[in-house]
């Protein structure tokens, strides 16, 4: 039950973080360092588990990009150069390709679909690359 709550705490406070006065984008290690120590009881909602686990997704892709930018291969997606983007706002991109999009096969995606393909494809969709 402990484990559960520390998961809790822990996403609770990354979502203070996305949502609060800082801008969204990578969790600081000072940051990390005062939470997730934090074991006050925070009530944390499946929407904002949710946003914070597809930022999160969404961050891991940037991350990903550039990664393989400066190892000299193609970017996989060329977002502006300081995008921020908060959960609210990558969930909102991906129902919207959840609702209208479809999977390679050109049907609408089956439920075991990775929702981190989805992004991927969110991401190619959104901040397409010059060709």
């Amino acid at each position: 039950m402990k484990h559960v709550v520390r998961i809790a705490t822990l996403a609770a406070a990354a979502a203070a973080l996305a949502l609060g006065a800082a801008p969204a984008g990578a969790i600081k290690l000072e940051n990390y360092q005062k939470y997730r120590l934090d074991s006050r009881n925070v009530q944390a909602t499946f929407k904002s588990l949710i946003e914070v686990r597809i930022e999160g997704v969404l961050q891991g892709l940037f991350i990903a990009n550039r990664a393989a930018v400066a190892a000299g291969a193609r970017p996989l997606f060329c977002p502006p150069a300081n995008l921020q983007m908060r959960g609210a706002d990558a969930v909102k991109l991906l129902d919207t390709e959840l609702t209208s999009g479809t999977g390679a096969d050109g049907k609408p995606y089956p439920g075991d679909t990775n929702i981190e393909d989805v992004m991927l494809k969110v991401a190619q969709k959104q901040w397409p690359c010059a060709r």
